[in-house]
Protein backbone atom coordinates (compact mmCIF):
# COMPACT_ATOMS: atom_id res chain seq x y z
CA UNK A 1 0.00 0.00 0.00
CA UNK A 2 1.53 3.64 -0.84
CA UNK A 3 4.48 3.98 -2.37
CA UNK A 4 7.87 2.39 -1.12
CA UNK A 5 10.15 4.80 1.08
CA UNK A 6 13.86 5.72 0.96
CA UNK A 7 14.81 5.88 4.28
CA UNK A 8 17.53 3.95 6.77
CA UNK A 9 16.69 4.93 9.90
CA UNK A 10 20.31 3.49 11.30
CA UNK A 11 21.73 6.57 10.16
CA UNK A 12 19.75 9.71 11.84
CA UNK A 13 21.90 12.82 12.04
CA UNK A 14 18.47 14.55 14.11
CA UNK A 15 14.72 14.75 14.22
CA UNK A 16 12.88 17.79 15.72
CA UNK A 17 9.80 18.66 16.50
CA UNK A 18 8.90 21.98 14.19
CA UNK A 19 8.05 25.78 16.34
CA UNK A 20 6.52 28.44 14.77
CA UNK A 21 9.87 29.77 13.50
CA UNK A 22 11.16 27.05 11.96
CA UNK A 23 7.66 26.80 9.57
CA UNK A 24 7.57 29.95 8.80
CA UNK A 25 10.94 31.38 8.28
CA UNK A 26 13.94 29.10 9.02
CA UNK A 27 14.93 25.59 10.48
CA UNK A 28 17.12 26.14 13.61
CA UNK A 29 19.56 23.21 13.21
CA UNK A 30 20.85 21.98 16.55
CA UNK A 31 24.26 22.59 17.36
CA UNK A 32 25.35 18.34 17.38
CA UNK A 33 24.58 18.17 13.83
CA UNK A 34 26.96 20.62 12.51
CA UNK A 35 29.89 18.35 12.91
CA UNK A 36 28.32 16.38 9.48
CA UNK A 37 28.80 19.43 7.50
CA UNK A 38 32.02 20.85 6.00
CA UNK A 39 32.75 24.70 6.22
CA UNK A 40 35.29 25.98 3.76
CA UNK A 41 37.83 28.06 6.20
CA UNK A 42 36.24 31.26 7.09
CA UNK A 43 32.93 30.73 5.17
CA UNK A 44 29.71 30.34 7.47
CA UNK A 45 27.65 28.93 4.63
CA UNK A 46 27.64 25.60 2.74
CA UNK A 47 24.97 23.69 0.90
CA UNK A 48 23.60 20.18 0.82
CA UNK A 49 21.09 17.92 -1.36
CA UNK A 50 19.07 15.60 0.15
CA UNK A 51 16.49 13.59 -1.02
CA UNK A 52 12.96 12.90 0.19
CA UNK A 53 10.84 9.53 1.07
CA UNK A 54 9.54 9.55 -2.91
CA UNK A 55 13.48 10.56 -4.41
CA UNK A 56 12.28 13.93 -4.95
CA UNK A 57 16.03 15.82 -4.24
CA UNK A 58 15.96 19.19 -1.90
CA UNK A 59 18.94 21.61 -2.37
CA UNK A 60 19.16 23.46 1.55
CA UNK A 61 21.63 26.49 2.74
CA UNK A 62 23.32 25.45 5.83
CA UNK A 63 24.49 28.65 7.53
CA UNK A 64 25.89 30.14 10.63
CA UNK A 65 26.88 33.01 12.68
CA UNK A 66 30.27 34.08 11.72
CA UNK A 67 32.38 33.78 15.22
CA UNK A 68 34.63 37.06 15.30
CA UNK A 69 35.74 34.99 18.98
CA UNK A 70 35.78 31.43 20.23
CA UNK A 71 33.04 32.08 22.73
CA UNK A 72 30.27 32.99 19.99
CA UNK A 73 27.32 30.13 19.66
CA UNK A 74 27.24 29.95 15.70
CA UNK A 75 23.40 29.31 15.91
CA UNK A 76 23.03 27.33 12.64
CA UNK A 77 20.03 27.42 10.43
CA UNK A 78 18.71 26.12 7.06
CA UNK A 79 17.28 28.87 5.22
CA UNK A 80 17.55 28.47 1.14
CA UNK A 81 15.82 25.89 0.19
CA UNK A 82 13.85 25.57 3.43
CA UNK A 83 10.87 27.54 2.67
CA UNK A 84 10.51 26.09 -0.60
CA UNK A 85 10.32 22.28 0.70
CA UNK A 86 7.70 23.11 3.72
CA UNK A 87 5.18 24.78 1.46
CA UNK A 88 5.47 21.43 -0.27
CA UNK A 89 5.46 19.14 2.05
CA UNK A 90 2.59 21.26 3.70
CA UNK A 91 4.37 21.34 7.20
CA UNK A 92 2.87 22.64 10.54
CA UNK A 93 3.91 23.55 13.63
CA UNK A 94 4.77 20.24 15.90
CA UNK A 95 5.11 18.28 12.68
CA UNK A 96 8.64 16.51 12.69
CA UNK A 97 11.89 16.77 10.47
CA UNK A 98 13.94 14.47 10.16
CA UNK A 99 17.64 14.19 8.70
CA UNK A 100 19.77 11.30 7.73
CA UNK A 101 23.03 10.75 6.35
CA UNK A 102 25.79 8.63 5.17
CA UNK A 103 29.12 8.27 3.44
CA UNK A 104 29.12 6.70 0.10
CA UNK A 105 31.77 3.81 0.42
CA UNK A 106 33.48 5.01 -2.82
CA UNK A 107 33.65 8.57 -2.06
CA UNK A 108 34.00 11.28 1.14
CA UNK A 109 31.14 12.70 -0.47
CA UNK A 110 27.76 12.58 1.71
CA UNK A 111 24.29 11.50 0.74
CA UNK A 112 21.48 13.04 2.78
CA UNK A 113 17.88 12.21 3.31
CA UNK A 114 14.74 14.09 4.43
CA UNK A 115 11.84 13.10 5.76
CA UNK A 116 9.06 14.94 6.85
CA UNK A 117 6.26 13.43 9.36
CA UNK A 118 2.92 13.75 11.31
CA UNK A 119 1.69 12.77 14.53
CA UNK A 120 -1.77 10.95 13.54
CA UNK A 121 -4.36 9.37 15.58
CA UNK A 122 -4.33 5.28 15.09
CA UNK A 123 -7.63 3.32 15.71
CA UNK A 124 -8.92 0.11 16.43
CA UNK A 125 -12.50 -1.28 15.93
CA UNK A 126 -13.70 -3.13 18.69
CA UNK A 127 -17.35 -4.56 18.84
CA UNK A 128 -18.00 -1.95 15.81
CA UNK A 129 -16.71 1.03 17.68
CA UNK A 130 -13.54 3.20 16.63
CA UNK A 131 -11.56 3.43 19.45
CA UNK A 132 -8.48 5.86 19.33
CA UNK A 133 -4.98 3.73 20.30
CA UNK A 134 -2.14 5.66 20.09
CA UNK A 135 -0.72 8.83 18.33
CA UNK A 136 1.89 7.66 15.62
CA UNK A 137 4.24 9.40 13.16
CA UNK A 138 3.49 9.28 9.32
CA UNK A 139 5.30 10.52 6.33
CA UNK A 140 3.27 13.37 5.03
CA UNK A 141 3.68 11.72 1.74
CA UNK A 142 1.21 8.84 2.81
CA UNK A 143 -1.10 10.96 4.04
CA UNK A 144 -4.11 11.35 2.25
CA UNK A 145 -4.35 14.94 -0.09
CA UNK A 146 -0.74 15.22 0.05
CA UNK A 147 0.31 12.44 -1.67
CA UNK A 148 -0.79 13.94 -4.68
CA UNK A 149 0.73 17.62 -4.10
CA UNK A 150 3.69 16.04 -3.54
CA UNK A 151 4.50 13.57 -6.60
CA UNK A 152 4.08 16.57 -8.91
Amino acid sequence: MGMPLLYSETNEIFSKNLSKTDVDARLSFPMKALKVFQFLEGENKTEFEAADGIGKRWRFGLSKRKARHSKVHPKPVLSSGWRAYVKAKGLQTKDRFVLYGDLDNLSTKKRFRVRAQRKVPRSIKLFGKEIHVEEVWVDVEELEGLKREVSR
